[in-house]
C-alpha cells in the first residue's frame, strides 16, 4: 500500500478546517493555469515582461500560501469557529488581491502602483485594504498559534518563526508602495500616473533577472519581500527534514531550526535594507557584506545558546 496521503483525505482534512479557504487553493491553481494560457497566447508586454507573467506568479504563490495556512490551522482544530473565520478572511483578501491584479493585466494596465485614473485608483486602494486586513490576520494567527502547546517542539519553533517572518515579510510591501520624491513632484504638478514602486534608486522596468525580473541595477524590495512570505514554507520544511532522521535528538533539531529560523529573518532584514539603500541584489558592497556576516555571526550564537540551553538542566541534573 502506498505510504502517501490520499488526495481525498487532505480534501476532507482542509475541508473540515475551512471550506472558503479550501475552494480559494482550488481557484488559485485554476486561476495559475488560465493565466499560463495567457503567457502563450496573449505576447503583449508590460515594462518589459509578458503581460500575464505577473498574475501567473501571484496565482502560485498564493495557492502555496493558501495550502500553507491550512497546514498551521490544523494545529488550531478544536478552535473551530476561530479557524473558520480566518480561513475566510484570508480566503476573501486573497481573491479580491487576484480579481484585481488580473483584471488589471487583461486590460493591460499595471495593478501594483497605479492610480492614473479613478478606475485604477479605487482598484489600487481595494488592493491596499486587502493586503492590511490579511496582514492583521496573519498576526491574529501568530498569536494563536504562540499560545498553542505543540508536542513537537521543533516543529513548534518553526512555525511560529516561519510565520513572524512571513508577517514581516508582507509588511516589507509598505516601502514599495510609498510614493517617491519624483512621483510627489509630478502629483503636485497635477500628472499623476503612479504612487510608489519595487525599486529603490531607480525605475522599476529596467534590466532585471530571468523569470522574476528583479532589478540588478537597482534596490529591489522583492527578493525580501518574497524571502520573507515564503519563510512559511521553507522553516517548518527543514523542521519535517529534521525528524525524519531519528538520529538526531530532539534539542539538536530545537538548536538547528532556531539557528535557521535566525538565519532566515536576518537574511530577509538585510536584503531589504540592501533594497532600501539602492543596491541591487547582485551587487553587494563593504555594508551589505558586513550586514550578512552579521547574520551569520547571529544564527551560530544562536545555535550554540539553544543547545547550552538544553543541555544544562541535564547537567544540574546530574
Amino acid at each position: 500500500m502506498s505510504t502517501l496521503p490520499a488526495p481525498r483525505g487532505l480534501w476532507n482534512r482542509a475541508w473540515a478546517l475551512s471550506p472558503v479557504l479550501t475552494v480559494s487553493t482550488v481557484l488559485m491553481l485554476l486561476g495559475a493555469a488560465f493565466t499560463t494560457a495567457g503567457l502563450i497566447l496573449d505576447t503583449r508586454q508590460l515594462l518589459g515582461e509578458p503581460i500575464w507573467l505577473k498574475p501567473t506568479k501571484f496565482y502560485v504563490s498564493l495557492a502555496i500560501y493558501n495550502a500553507t495556512v491550512l497546514y498551521f490551522l490544523g494545529f488550531l482544530s478544536e478552535r473551530r469557529r476561530f479557524v473558520r473565520g480566518v480561513g475566510a478572511i484570508l480566503a476573501t483578501c486573497g481573491v479580491l488581491e487576484m480579481v484585481a491584479i488580473t483584471l488589471q493585466a487583461a486590460r493591460g494596465v499595471r495593478s501594483h502602483f497605479n492610480i492614473a485614473t479613478l478606475f485604477d485608483n479605487v482598484v489600487f486602494a481595494v488592493m491596499g485594504i486587502a493586503i492590511l486586513v490579511l496582514w492583521v490576520t496573519m498576526m491574529v494567527l501568530a498569536y494563536a498559534l504562540l499560545r498553542a502547546k505543540l508536542a513537537d517542539r521543533p516543529l513548534a519553533s518553526a512555525l511560529r518563526v516561519g510565520l513572524v517572518v512571513g508577517i514581516l515579510g508582507a509588511g516589507l510591501g509598505y516601502f514599495m508602495t510609498t510614493p517617491r520624491a519624483e512621483q510627489i513632484e509630478s502629483m503636485k504638478a497635477g500628472q499623476v500616473v503612479e504612487s510608489g514602486s519595487h525599486t529603490f534608486g531607480g525605475k522599476d522596468g529596467g534590466p532585471g533577472l530571468p523569470l522574476v525580473g528583479w532589478s540588478t541595477t537597482a534596490g529591489d524590495m522583492r527578493p525580501a519581500h518574497f524571502l520573507g512570505l515564503h519563510g512559511m514554507q521553507v522553516l517548518p520544511f527543514l523542521a519535517v527534514l529534521l525528524a525524519r532522521r531519528r538520529s538526531r535528538s530532539e534539542s539538536l533539531r530545537l538548536a538547528l531550526v532556531r539557528a535557521a529560523g535566525v538565519a532566515y529573518l536576518g537574511l530577509t532584514l538585510a536584503l531589504a535594507v540592501q533594497a532600501l539603500r539602492g543596491m541591487p541584489l547582485v551587487a553587494w558592497d563593504a555594508a551589505g557584506l558586513v550586514s550578512l556576516a552579521m547574520v551569520a555571526v547571529a544564527s551560530l550564537v544562536t545555535y550554540a545558546a539553544s543547545l547550552a540551553r538544553q543541555r544544562a538542566p541535564t547537567i544540574a541534573a546530574a
